[in-house]
């Protein structure tokens, strides 16, 4: 038995020892303009991620963590642009371990009602990163560029009770101008849409999360 123990225990050694080892080749993508993505693959098949990972803006690092066969696992880390931490979500067990306080986001759960439970729903990476993406993906309308002034402009995630995005929006508000678009979901990496649903007494309910900031136009 004790023979038995040894050798199950050696095996299970040497396999985690070989896929370490295997994972020690770095590699980077861009993944829009200015954010890069670099990370760990297999040697055997580099088309695998495996091991450590980062995501840098402008080569200022906004989010790190690891992978394990091509899945985001434990937890990762998103920062701001000046290092402060935002967000750090375990993706393992899917819980936001730490989310710093945002009074810019909104949040809107179906049937609550006051003295009910709630979970709010979360946009996994943080709202600082998403807002960081978007602004990179969507440039403001050639109309928008014409007009001095500073807008607000909010991005609207709405969820199902699984959490998928059912659709996606923005809304500029300034100074007689008032204009919503729907999002191309197709513009984006399936990890910079992700979201957990938002809860009500225990249940999944359909949610949406709104983040707004603002933007001047000089």
């Amino acid at each position: 038995m004790k023979t038995l123990l040894t050798a199950i225990l050696l095996t299970f050694t040497l396999s985690a020892f070989a896929q370490k080892s295997d994972s020690t080749t770095f590699r980077t993508t861009n993944i829009h303009e200015k954010f890069i993505e670099r990370y760990t693959v297999l040697k055997s098949n580099k088309n695998i991620k495996n091991g450590f990972a980062e995501v840098l803006f402008n080569q200022k690092q906004i989010a790190s963590g690891y992978y394990q066969n091509n899945e985001r696992v434990n937890q990762w880390k998103f920062y701001l642009l000046n290092g402060v931490l935002e967000q750090v979500y375990n993706y393992s067990t899917k819980k936001v371990e730490f989310e710093m306080e945002d009074k810019s986001t909104t949040y809107h759960l179906e049937n609550a009602k006051e003295g009910d439970t709630i979970i709010r729903p979360v946009k996994i990476g943080g709202n600082f990163s998403a807002i960081l993406i978007i602004n990179r993906i969507l440039y403001p309308d050639m109309n928008l560029r014409k007009r001095n002034g500073t807008y607000t402009v909010s991005y609207t995630y709405f969820l199902d009770e699984l959490g998928k995005i059912t659709k996606l929006e923005r809304n500029v508000i300034g100074s007689n101008f008032n204009e919503t678009k729907s999002i191309d979901q197709n513009l984006f990496r399936s990890e910079e849409l992700a979201c957990n649903p938002g809860y009500v007494n225990g249940k999944p309910v359909k949610s949406t999360i709104t983040i707004s900031h603002h933007l001047t136009v000089n």
